[in-house]
Parts: C-alpha cells; structure tokens; sequence
C-alpha cells in the first residue's frame, strides 16, 4: 500500500473515531467532586461540549487533560498512529 493512501485511510479512521468519541462514551475519564482531596472514580465519558457540566465536579479525560481541546488532539493523534501501525504491519508491500 502506498504511503498516501495509508495517510488517507488513517486520516478518515481518526475522524470517524473522533465523531464517535462526540456521539458515544467510549473515552476512558476519571471524576471527582471538587473537594479536597479529591477521590477518582472511573468511567466513559462523551466528548461532547453540551453534556460537559463544570459545576461541583471535576472531569480529566483519559486521566490526563480538563480541556476538551487536548482531548479531541489527543483522540486524534492515538487513533491516528494506531491506524498507521496497523496498515504497517498488515500490508503487503510491493516488490520492484
């Protein structure tokens, strides 16, 4: 396979993972009160900016980042490297 089409393949799975990400709780989170100190718990969370509530609560997606900025980067990037990996490895390459 070509580098471009792996590069275009990897780029239409990135999106569709990250509109995913926007309809379905599919990225790991971790929340807690805003008390001190804060006990973690656990869950999926939507990428969605209307279903985000700040108040009384704090929410790190994939146990890293508050902002919903790093985590649509971050989304893309992993399902990004990951798809490129997979077509490394998976296909075939041309012998001249």
């Amino acid at each position: 396979m070509q580098l471009k089409k792996k590069l275009m393949y990897s780029g239409l799975i990135s999106a569709a993972a990250l509109v995913t990400s926007i309809i379905l709780p599919i990225i790991p989170c971790r929340k807690s009160a805003s008390v001190f100190p804060p006990i973690y718990k656990w869950s999926h969370c939507s990428l969605n900016p209307d279903k985000v509530s700040s108040l009384n609560s704090v929410t790190e997606y994939f146990g890293y980042t508050q902002t919903l900025t790093d985590s649509y980067i971050l989304v893309l990037l992993i399902s990004f490297v990951l798809a490129m990996a997979f077509f490394h490895f998976t296909t075939r390459r041309k012998k001249r």
